[in-house]
This record gives C-alpha cells, structure tokens and sequence, in this order.
C-alpha cells in the first residue's frame, strides 16, 4: 500500500474543529437573508445579523435544554417582539417636531472660519 504519513497538528486541529462551522453555515444556508440584488454593506450587515441570531439561538438552547424550539421559529420570535415593542416605542406627530427638537434654535459661526 504505501507509507502512512502523519497529518500536521494544525490540520488535525482544523478538523476536530470544524464540526462548528460545518453547523453554522447549514443552520445559517437554511434561511438565507442576503439576496443578489443588495449592495455589500447590506450583505455585511445582513451577515452579522445572522450570525447575531444563530448565536442567541445557540445560547437560548443552551439555556432551555426542554425546548424544542427549531431556529426557524426562534427568529419569528425575535421578529415579532421587535415589532411589537417598536410599537409601544411614541414617534413624533410631525417631522417638523423632530426638526425642533434635535437642532439648535440659533446658529452661531466658528472662530476663524467666518475671517476669511
């Protein structure tokens, strides 16, 4: 047959390891956010968004080891207490209060810039 080689440590390493990261992208491939029509910084963040929740959802399985909550519903949760509680959240009447309330009523010039 031939002669066995013995494998590097950093490779027996990355395979006793990468049983994690095999079940991240299955779990996160299940339920794709990004589409092909988004530009990169939505992709980014739509990636770490993902990766937010499969790792709350991690930390609430291991937390509530009698729930048999799939990762599918565990994101409709999320989902639906974000937008029930951006409910109780009180907007503003008109975008001219919010104008008032975030800019200064007199604008003064900077030292220095105005000598020109």
């Amino acid at each position: 047959m031939g002669v066995a080689k013995k494998k590097p440590k950093c490779v027996i390493d990355y395979n006793t390891h990468m049983h994690g990261v095999d079940t991240v992208d299955q779990y996160l491939s299940s339920y794709p956010f990004i589409r092909y029509t988004v530009k990169w910084p939505k992709k980014v963040f739509f990636c770490l968004l993902q990766c937010c929740l499969f790792n709350s959802y991690v930390t609430f399985s291991k937390n509530n080891p009698n729930s048999r909550k799939s990762f599918l519903d565990f994101m409709s949760d999320v989902a639906e207490n974000l937008i029930h509680s951006s409910d109780a959240v009180s907007s503003p009447s008109s975008s001219s209060d919010l104008l008032h309330q975030n800019m200064p009523q007199k604008m003064t010039p900077l030292a220095g810039l105005m000598d020109n």
